[in-house]
């Protein structure tokens, strides 16, 4: 009975290690994927030929960058390599 008891404790800590890890690897991609659509609304500010479409772009652009300056707050203290 304690034998498989110990096997339960050991198997919910094992998960418990994995979801950690998981979770930071998230936090790590949620910053990186807010960067990513950044840089691609930047790209497309800078080929834009008509006003209209490069103020858009640039709405965008402080869209992204809001959402990673939030992100990095949130995630702050987390135990984030990124950060």
């Amino acid at each position: 009975v304690y034998w498989i008891n110990w096997l339960k404790a050991r198997a919910r800590r094992d998960r418990w290690k994995e979801e950690v890890s998981l979770v930071r690897h998230e936090m790590l991609w949620t910053g990186l994927w807010f960067k990513h659509h950044k840089n691609i609304w930047e790209k497309r500010a800078l080929q834009s030929t008509e006003p209209g479409k490069g103020a858009y772009a640039n709405k965008q652009i402080e869209l992204w960058r809001d959402f990673d300056k939030k992100a990095r707050l949130m995630f702050q203290g987390k135990q984030m390599d990124y950060i």
